[in-house]
């Protein structure tokens, strides 16, 4: 599978927009993801990392060759190198790690869960050892007969309580789509009550609602960034106002959308119409 992103790429999203500083790998990872471009996922991972480290020398462009300097060996001599250099992680790079893994989870209902499987499976691939997830091996089949659990590692594990869960997604809908969310609900259930039930139970309850890694603000660019290429305005169009409503300003939003529609345009994505504005 051929690369699109280059040196001069990486630089180029890196400074997209300063108001995307933090988050422009996280827009550009999910935008690449629902076009199905798994392979972009480790350059754009490796940049951000390092520029944890090397943001103070502010030469992004060799920062970018590093990167695609370090990807470009055998995926069996990649792995010793990247533990070497990433022995000690630093908090930065912590954090960077579980927002990669959790922005790209956030997609699979959005734009279909074999992407996300295989996008995080990129992603662990080259992930240094000290930054992967803590794990425990899993028999289905014991946890089927209820002798062991079936998600001992996951960070949701916690919300047992379903209704809770469910409680938190629709205060989230509503914080989301204001003064339309009744009319929003209604005509989703008259569709079909059991999309109504998925949205809300398996969605927004579980998924989009979950604030410990990703902010609710956060979390409403990735959707953009999701939306961007499907070429499903009527959805973008909801999301868009929506992320204001829950509390991002207006530009930050436009950058999200016009960084995903860049990248978009770099994978081939064509639109009938014009993607959609605040």
């Amino acid at each position: 599978m051929s690369h699109m992103l280059n040196a001069q790429k990486l630089a180029q999203l890196a400074q997209f927009h300063p108001n995307l500083r933090d988050l422009w790998y996280l827009v550009a990872a999910v935008t690449f993801s629902v076009c199905n471009q798994p392979q972009e996922i480790p350059k754009l991972y490796h940049y951000a990392l390092m520029l944890q480290n090397e943001r103070s020398t502010k030469d992004l462009l060799a920062t970018a060759n590093k990167t695609c300097d370090l990807l470009r060996g055998e995926q069996t001599t990649l792995r010793p190198i990247i533990d070497q250099i990433y022995s000690q992680p630093n908090t930065l790079q912590q954090q960077l790690t579980i927002k990669f893994r959790e922005a790209l989870l956030k997609i699979g209902p959005l734009a279909a869960l074999p992407k996300s499987i295989n996008v995080l499976s990129q992603l662990r691939d080259v992930t240094p050892t000290s930054l992967l997830p803590e794990t425990t091996p899993i028999d289905p089949w014991k946890a089927a007969k209820g002798e062991e659990e079936a998600c001992p590692s996951s960070q949701r594990k916690e919300l047992a309580d379903t209704g809770a869960v469910t409680q938190r997604g629709l205060e989230h809908w509503n914080h989301l789509y204001t003064k339309v969310s009744s009319r929003i609900v209604n005509n989703l259930n008259s569709s079909y009550p059991d999309l109504w039930y998925y949205i809300l139970v398996h969605v927004y309850g579980p998924i989009l609602s979950y604030d410990k890694i990703l902010s609710a603000q956060e979390t409403s660019l990735m959707v953009i960034a999701a939306l961007v290429p499907q070429d499903v305005n009527p959805q973008l169009k909801g999301h868009l106002k929506g992320a204001l409503n829950v509390g991002c300003d207006p530009e930050t939003v436009e950058a999200t959308r016009s960084l995903a529609v860049t990248v978009s345009k770099w994978c081939g994505i064509n639109w009938r119409t014009e993607v959609i504005k605040l």
